[in-house]
């Protein structure tokens, strides 16, 4: 008895040390792995300022802190301001494990390449883009030189272009881009459209990322899914989300739950139930004997 009482304390007291174990390993999820954000916000510009885009920044800023990222701020940074901490953001993410960039402030599109317009840039035409703006395309190589595990750009970059009567053919909003294997790039309009800057202190698209950031059990991919459901109905449909991702795994901001962690993991408590006794196996049939010859089953018939 005393036996069969001791099995059944140390029984609970294992499903107790196993779901402790699964609730605080769940509250660290998001925190296992290194990251590192660097966030660009410009608001201060001579032609077509901004609300926004250092509010928006701040907000980015604390969600990401609360979701285990290391954050490098940049606020109204000129284009050298800018290249030198592209440049150290690609140092450090040699030693992280996720890297995320976020960009708030004027974008415009030249000839399907994407350029983040940064304070004082002064151009007569579209040849000047790209000796003035940010390519875009070389945050994403300083991220995939870097050879972390996951790279996420962020561009909410798409408002007016303020220099587009000196362009040419000039197009609004950013053109599409195909994000590197491991990354997911997130646009906050669809390519070729105008991005809102919000009546509010955050644009539509940072309120909703904010709002949704610290909500677990969503993958990168659900919680962009559910930022565009939100931004879509604020702006009453004049602004809609858009995502390429080439990940090979999962991303969760912040973790996932206990409960679905438990779920997830196979069961390793045994039952004190007996195995269940199998039934024997069906003898194999024996070998049919051979027919006998009618001139045996005569001789049989006449012998009895």
């Amino acid at each position: 008895m005393k036996k069969l009482l001791l099995s059944k304390v140390n029984f609970y007291f294992f499903v107790f040390l196993t779901g402790c174990c699964l609730f605080f390993g769940s509250a660290q999820t998001s925190h296992a792995q290194s990251r590192l954000a660097l966030l660009v916000g410009n608001a201060a510009y001579k032609n077509g300022p901004l609300r926004n885009p250092i509010n928006d920044i701040n907000a980015m800023s604390n969600a990401l802190k609360k979701s285990g990222f290391e954050v490098m701020v940049l606020k109204n940074g000129n284009r050298a301001q800018i290249g030198r901490a592209i440049d150290e953001f690609g140092r450090k993410l040699t030693k992280k494990d996720v890297g995320l960039f976020y960009f708030s402030g004027h974008g415009l599109q030249v000839k399907g390449r994407n350029y983040l317009v940064p304070i004082g840039m002064k151009v007569q035409g579209e040849a000047d883009v790209q000796y003035e703006a940010i390519d875009a395309g070389r945050v994403l190589a300083k991220m995939e030189d870097a050879g972390n595990r996951m790279n996420i750009v962020i561009l909410d970059a798409c408002r007016n272009n303020p220099f587009k009567r000196s362009f040419r053919s000039a197009q609004n909003g950013l053109a599409q881009m195909d994000a590197p294997t491991g990354s997911f790039i997130a646009f906050a309009t669809a390519p070729g459209t105008v991005a809102l800057d919000g009546k509010g202190s955050n644009s539509p698209y940072v309120s909703h990322m904010v709002k949704n950031m610290g909500k677990k059990n969503l993958t990168i991919e659900k919680f962009f899914k559910t930022v565009r459901i939100g931004v879509i109905k604020d702006t009453s449909r004049k602004q809609t989300p858009w995502e390429s991702s080439s990940l090979v795994g999962d991303f969760y901001f912040s973790g996932k739950s206990a409960a679905a962690q438990t779920q997830s993991q196979p069961s390793t408590v045994q039952s004190n139930k007996p195995p269940q006794s199998q039934s024997a196996p069906t003898p194999a049939p024996r070998p049919a004997k051979p027919k006998k010859s009618k001139d045996d089953q005569i001789l049989d018939m006449l012998l009895n």
